[in-house]
């Protein structure tokens, strides 16, 4: 399974009967937290833990990308308190980059 979707809140948690459930990536793999608005999709950002129950998603160890003015160099800008996500949302499995790895330095 490469995406992991939640319905919103109070949707339930996707196909799974389980009142919730905790997802993580393997090394080298992290989720893109995707959301669509007026039907087109944005990456919000990566994680790479999620726990999804009926009421909203929690995404755990989220980053997102900065970057130099230029555009020439990349890196992970932790959020400290992580995401919580009452919307519709996708986790997708995504190779883990370079950025990925590091903060700023």
């Amino acid at each position: 399974m490469n995406s992991h979707f939640f319905a919103g809140r109070s949707k339930g948690t996707d196909h799974h009967v389980e009142p919730y459930r905790l997802i993580e990536c393997a090394d080298g793999i992290v989720f893109a937290i995707i959301f669509a608005s007026h039907g087109v999709e944005f990456i919000q950002g990566y994680c790479r833990k999620a726990l999804i129950d009926k009421w909203g998603m929690q995404c755990i160890d989220t980053f997102k990308r900065g970057g130099d003015s230029t555009l020439t160099r990349a890196w992970a800008i932790p959020l400290k308190q992580g995401s919580f996500l009452f919307r519709p949302t996708r986790l997708d499995l995504v190779a883990e980059q370079e950025w990925m790895r590091g903060t700023k330095g």
